[in-house]
């Protein structure tokens, strides 16, 4: 972590808004379930966890580089000597940039509705995931998603309880 990350505390924080008894189900090892007219749930799709989340979204932009040089001088009889070369390079700016919304887990999906960007993927494309305190990582066959959420120990509690 870099000092200037200390100071600032670039991490962002959510709040919880998921109610201490489904808080309490879920750690007893029961799934909850909750009502929501937000999204619209297919069949027998029951939702289990909602609470505000941030998504940071990783883009990385590509630039080209080109460098060159090179030298010429006359010789005899009017003919020139050309010597050159050029070289380009890939270099990588990587921006990172969050939404805030809501996170949903079903017994299906796991679905993030954001205010400008949101997604979702059904649970069986979950390859693997790593809780920390304060954040998620969901990895999918296709793509990475890292989430703030107050907790992330019970996004992970409630995604094994359902698989």
């Amino acid at each position: 972590m870099w000092p200037f990350d200390l100071l600032f505390n670039r991490t962002p924080t959510v709040k919880s808004v998921l109610p201490q008894i489904a808080v309490n189900e879920i750690l007893s090892g029961r799934l909850p379930i909750l009502n929501t007219d937000r999204i619209f749930m297919k069949g027998s799709e029951k939702c289990h966890y909602i609470d505000k989340a941030i998504y940071e979204k990783k883009i990385v932009r590509k630039r080209y580089v080109r460098r060159s040089s090179g030298y010429n001088f006359p010789t005899f009889f009017n003919i020139r000597y050309n010597r050159g070369s050029s070289e380009a390079d890939v270099k990588d700016n990587i921006e990172y940039i969050t939404y805030k919304g809501i996170l949903y887990v079903t017994n299906k999906r796991i679905i993030f509705q954001g205010e400008s960007e949101g997604f979702d993927f059904k649970l069986d494309t979950l390859v693997a995931i790593q809780p920390y305190d304060n954040c998620v990582e969901l990895q999918c066959s296709k793509e990475n998603y890292k989430i703030f959420v107050p907790d992330g120990g019970l996004v992970h509690a409630v995604i094994q309880l359902i698989k």
